[in-house]
Parts: C-alpha cells; structure tokens; sequence
C-alpha cells in the first residue's frame, strides 16, 4: 500500500518537462520567456475550442428538445377567422408605447372607436407539454402547402405547445420544427388519463398576444390580449 501512495505521490508532483530543471543543473525557463508565453497562448486556443464545442452542442440539444423562451410568432392572430385591419372597440382598452407590460401607456382607445389593427405577434414566456400516450400521426409543418400531417409519433413522446392557434388547434414545437394540429383543452388531464386518450395534456402554455394599433389621429400603440374588436373576426 505504501508503493501505491509513493507512486501516486511521484504521478502529481511531476512537473510537466519543459518545467523541471534540465540533466545539467539549469532552471526552468521564466514564465515570462517564448517557451511558456507560447504554451499559455495555445491552452487558451484550447479552452475557446472547448467552450465553442459546448456551445454548439448545447444548441443542438435545444433544437431537438424545448424550444428557445421567450418565443415570438410574429404576425401570429390567434384565433378562428381572426384578421388584422379596421377594427372598432366595444370597451375602453389601453394602448402602450411598446409591446412590454412596464411601458408607458400612450393613449386610451374609447368604446365604439375605430382603428387599425396593423398586426401583431404572440410571445409564449413557458411552453406547454403535451404526452403522447398511444401512436399518433399528427402535426402540419408550419409554412407547408403540403395539406399533410407529418409527424409519426410514438407513446412517451412529448411536443412542446406555444400558443392556441383557433378552431381547437396549438402551434408546437418537435425537435426544432413548428407544426399545428388538434391538442388544445382548456386545462391539463388527470394523471392517470383516461383510456381513451391518444394524447395527455400535462400543462398548457403560458402566452401573450400583443397588437399592434393606429388610432384616427395617427397614433401608434400596442394593446396586450386584447378583447373581442368588430372586424376582428372574419366570420361574423
């Protein structure tokens, strides 16, 4: 037992041989000489290299799993028929200078009045997740022409929801792609689901839709979640 402790002793008190003194009696070089300002250059060239090799498989991982937070689909009007355009209120709502909740509030749009709803986005702040319980062919490619669900999912799978997309569909997100398709409920499933479920919503999605508005003198604000406005809905 006693070898095995001298030898580990000897293995981390070696100094590295560029730094233990030469056969002949002569010192290390200096810290401060070529030799070693060239070895500390080239570990730090190593350290960049790891931290880049990190960075690039942390990216990977997110793409493949939880999609980056906050996430912004612009343009997004989320809910059936939902357009932008002229709009007229049906109650007073506040307008912001900016699309964040600590903005200064610009100018109040009153019951009755009409503006243009010029566009807006959703910005999902927590994901909702969504387990598949039995095989499932779901999921519209967002973007795609192709009128075809695309996704064959198999039971313990999850896909991540972003935010309700109208007529009982979520927008979510499957290892780095956007689809749409039938998960939403108002609330989570019980835990057990029941036997019945393709699919068990765990949690839903934590979102905010802001629009984006001009008011008749030309003033331009942002509303957050706004209330039912005439002419926001195409079908009515």
């Amino acid at each position: 037992m006693a070898n095995k402790q001298d030898s580990l002793t000897t293995v981390f008190l070696k100094l590295p041989s560029n730094l233990a003194a030469s056969g002949d009696g002569k010192q290390p070089p200096p810290l401060s000489s070529p030799l070693c300002v060239k070895e500390h250059h080239m570990n730090n060239i190593t350290i960049i290299t790891m931290l880049v090799l990190i960075i690039v498989y942390v990216s990977s991982v997110n793409a493949d799993g939880m999609p980056p937070l906050p996430y912004y689909d612009n343009g997004a009007c989320p809910f059936e028929c939902c357009v932008y355009g002229a709009w007229k209120s049906n109650e007073e709502v506040k307008a912001y200078k900016e699309p964040k909740n600590d903005a200064p509030i610009v100018f109040a749009i009153n019951k009755d009045e009409k503006v243009e709803a010029i566009t807006g986005f959703v910005v999902t702040h927590k994901v909702g997740v969504t387990k598949v319980i039995k095989p499932i062919k779901m999921g519209y490619l967002q973007g795609s022409d192709d009128n075809e669900e695309k996704l064959n999912l198999k039971p313990g799978e999850l896909v991540y929801t972003l935010h309700y997309a109208g007529e009982g569909y979520d927008l979510f997100w499957y290892k780095g792609k956007i689809y749409s398709d039938q998960i939403s409920i108002n609330k989570p499933d019980r835990d057990p689901p029941p036997p019945h479920l393709l699919l068990q919503v765990i949690s839903r999605p934590d979102a905010d839709w802001w629009v984006k508005i001009k008011n008749n003198k030309g003033q331009i604000g942002w509303i957050k979640n706004p209330p039912y406005f005439e002419g926001s809905d195409a079908c009515s």
